[in-house]
């Protein structure tokens, strides 16, 4: 990123990106950034198992205003990847099925789960999805015995940004009170994130290894 455009990236934020963490800041909120968003998405859509939630709770802090862009691009990078999916599973279902089994925490009793929510929902399933903990990647090969190509891909697009939207707004609020109430600086936000985030996937993945 040029020297010139650094500036312009710093004034647009919310937060004051002096010190340290403001070379993360200008990577994240310039084009770049956008892209590993975009990135992000189609790898936790594939094979990945982290959440682009991860990302995108972080752009938040830095600047709400151009969180949105990178909402965008992990929605579509989503629906890129969950399409790429969708037709492995249609034309080779044993070795998507079996791929995506593979992945790190991902278990037999998760595809069971997918399979009984298409059964009793259809679509509704994949909205729902998010909530329960079971990767999207698992509704994707699972969903071309239930639903058409196109219906899945459109259905992608709100099933994955409602939750983005969620976790990124939740992300900013809490960022702002802990600024405007406890005084915190940019460095410390950053602390806190990085502790949530390894809480909560130190209790998700507990949970999924005691199951």
């Amino acid at each position: 990123m040029s020297t010139a455009s650094s500036p312009q990236v710093i004034q647009e934020s919310d937060v004051d990106l002096s010190g340290p963490p403001s070379g993360l800041a200008c990577f994240l909120l310039a084009p770049r950034g956008v892209v590993l968003s975009f990135v992000w998405g189609f790898a936790e859509a594939t094979l990945f198992f982290v959440v682009p939630d991860v990302l995108l709770s972080l752009v938040s802090i830095f600047s709400v205003k151009r969180v949105w862009v990178h909402i965008a691009a992990a929605i579509a990078g989503a629906a890129v990847g969950g399409a790429v999916m969708f037709s492995w599973a249609q034309t080779n279902p044993d070795s998507a099925i079996a791929t995506v089994r593979k992945v790190p925490f991902v278990t037999d009793q998760m595809f069971i789960h997918v399979d009984a929510g298409f059964q009793k929902s259809g679509m509704l399933a994949v909205y729902v999805g998010p909530m329960t903990g079971t990767p999207y990647k698992i509704y994707a090969v699972a969903a071309p015995k239930f639903v058409s190509f196109a219906s899945f891909v459109l259905a992608t697009i709100p099933a994955r940004g409602w939750r983005f939207i969620l976790v990124s707004l939740l992300s900013a609020a809490c960022a702002g009170v802990l600024r405007k109430y406890w005084n915190k600086n940019l460095r410390q936000l950053i602390r806190f994130y990085a502790l949530a985030w390894t809480a909560f996937y130190i209790l998700y993945w507990t949970r999924i290894a005691m199951n």
